[in-house]
């Protein structure tokens, strides 16, 4: 890190825009973050926090509008939508106007990010710039959301550390999880099955050579795959259904059929057996069930798009005072006394302020809620 940090600056992928127009996406997740972890960070340091972030409406305290974004675009000599935001997004340079415009925005800063996209993590090395990057984890079964915690630095990643889930533990939970398979499972997976997840079609985990891919473009190793298996069960994404993908997947694999269960209930089942996805979390969550993970991406793993040395899951201590005491120890900023304060645990408190649960709900909170309007 170079200079004296006067600020605590939030930011994530300001640059990644919608489908169907020129709005920003990421700005809610942003200002989530933000507004989760300022008044920890002021505790620990006494310091400003601001953030930086893409909205149309500046009532939101936006840094970036349509047109700015517009630019940003047109500087890379592209032109602004979804189709070309992958090229931004891996972007190792940046035109000289963009530099100086972000050297604005972070000089003199620490920065937390949610999901910080390569483009602004090498920025921010160049710069020496240090950052925490607070990315949520690929593991979704725990009580609640858990944290991938990273940074680039070694000593704030071994402060990181003494902070994480055990691995063990996660196991364990996985475990108790799974009986609830045993109560009420009308349509169980027939012996040997494989089950293929499908996933949505812009986001940066099916980014594959710049460009978006879906399974059709690893169909001929998905039907390698299919071949160690008896039956094949193919979930669509609940959020957006592939038609075409889906039609031709049933064609090519043998023994296949659509599912419409709830995952974490297929994959407690001791009739499936291996769990397949382009880069979808579902492969790693599979194997903590005991199931054989394929990733059809060459080379991908869960930690691909981790910005720091080292993805660590962590709990609700992101939202504690000491967390932040300890992960900033190494930078120099000045820090006040560590005091032990801490919030009682209390489950989905992430799940619910996202408003995102990712198929748990419907094997937790739904049940007493189905209690009720019984």
């Amino acid at each position: 890190m170079k200079g004296t940090v006067k600020r605590i600056v939030f930011s994530g992928d300001f640059l990644r825009p919608s489908v169907a127009e020129l709005r920003p996406t990421q700005h809610e997740n942003i200002l989530w973050l933000a507004q989760l972890l300022e008044t920890p960070l002021r505790m620990a340091t006494g310091l400003p926090c601001q953030t930086v972030h893409w909205d149309n409406n500046w009532l939101n305290g936006a840094r970036l509008d349509r047109d700015t974004v517009a630019a940003i675009y047109q500087s890379f000599w592209l032109k602004p939508s979804i189709w070309n935001w992958p090229q931004v997004f891996a972007a190792e340079t940046l035109p000289e106007a963009v530099e100086a415009l972000l050297l604005r925005f972070f000089e003199d800063s620490f920065v937390i990010g949610f999901e910080l996209p390569p483009y602004l993590s090498h920025f921010l090395r160049r710069h020496g710039i240090g950052f925490v990057d607070c990315s949520l984890s690929p593991v979704r079964f725990m009580d609640d959301l858990l944290f991938e915690v990273s940074s680039s630095s070694p000593e704030i990643t071994e402060a990181i550390r003494g902070f994480g889930v055990p691995d063990a533990l996660i196991h364990l939970q996985a475990g108790v999880l799974s009986s609830n398979v045993a109560k009420i499972n009308p349509h169980p997976p027939r012996p040997d099955t494989l089950l293929v997840i499908l996933q949505t079609s812009h986001d940066k985990v099916v980014i594959e050579n710049g460009r978006f891919v879906t399974a059709l473009d690893h169909v001929e190793r998905l039907e390698e795959i299919a071949q160690n298996y008896t039956h094949v069960l193919i979930k669509e994404h609940p959020l957006e259904p592939q038609p075409q993908v889906r039609d031709k997947l049933l064609r090519a694999l043998p023994n296949a059929a659509l599912t419409q269960d709830n995952f974490y209930r297929l994959v407690s089942h001791g009739n499936l057996k291996g769990v397949a996805a382009l880069s979808s979390s579902c492969v790693l969550e599979g194997r903590y069930f005991g199931k054989q993970g394929h990733y059809l991406i060459p080379g991908f793993s869960h930690d691909s798009f981790s910005v720091g040395l080292e993805g660590i899951n962590v709990g609700d201590d992101v939202i504690m005072p000491d967390f932040w005491r300890d992960v900033l120890a190494p930078t120099g900023i000045e820090l006040t006394p560590k005091d032990g304060l801490r919030l009682p645990g209390k489950p989905n408190r992430f799940r619910q302020q996202l408003r995102s649960a990712w198929g748990y709900n419907q094997i937790d909170t739904d049940i007493p809620v189905h209690w009720a309007n019984a």
